[in-house]
């Protein structure tokens, strides 16, 4: 950023500095916060594990959906409108009880188990139709066998 002569550079530059500082000063020192990264990495790996597809997922929405969704919302209230600035308020809401309602659904409706196992049948179909062709042509050969006999 030094090298740069532009100011949004350094900006940038200073904001992924202090990102890192304050990250290691908020999860480091306390012993019983780094196991809050570490499960949830465990948790992340345990997911992957159940369906391959998860990590796609996962980058799409945390990466591209959500800041699009942030960042929707922030054009609603930059705009020198009170109509965006009221859409946009009502949209903060619906944003605000969407996440509401799926932390309760996961928590007290059993999101989790449900998530879990719809992960584990798309796993389950996806490597029984990658291993059919396999299984047919040895299906064949033995009707064949059976047929000569």
């Amino acid at each position: 950023a030094m090298v740069s002569t532009k100011v949004e550079a350094l900006q940038v530059a200073l904001c992924h500095l202090f990102f890192n500082i304050f990250g290691i000063l908020i999860w480091y020192p306390i012993p019983f916060m780094r196991r809050i990264p570490l499960n949830m990495a465990r948790m992340l790996g345990k997911t992957t594990r159940i369906w391959r597809g998860f990590p796609l997922v996962y980058i799409l929405v945390v990466f591209f959906v959500i800041p699009g969704i942030l960042l929707g919302i922030s054009a609603f209230f930059t705009q020198d409108s009170v109509g965006f600035t009221v859409l946009g308020s009502f949209v903060v809401i619906a944003v605000v009880g969407g996440i509401i309602y799926s932390v309760f659904w996961w928590r007290y409706r059993d999101g989790k188990a449900k998530c879990f196992t719809c992960m584990e049948q798309r796993q389950r179909r996806k490597t029984t139709f990658q291993h059919l062709p396999d299984d047919m042509d040895y299906l064949k050969s033995e009707i064949a066998k059976l047929k000569d006999q």
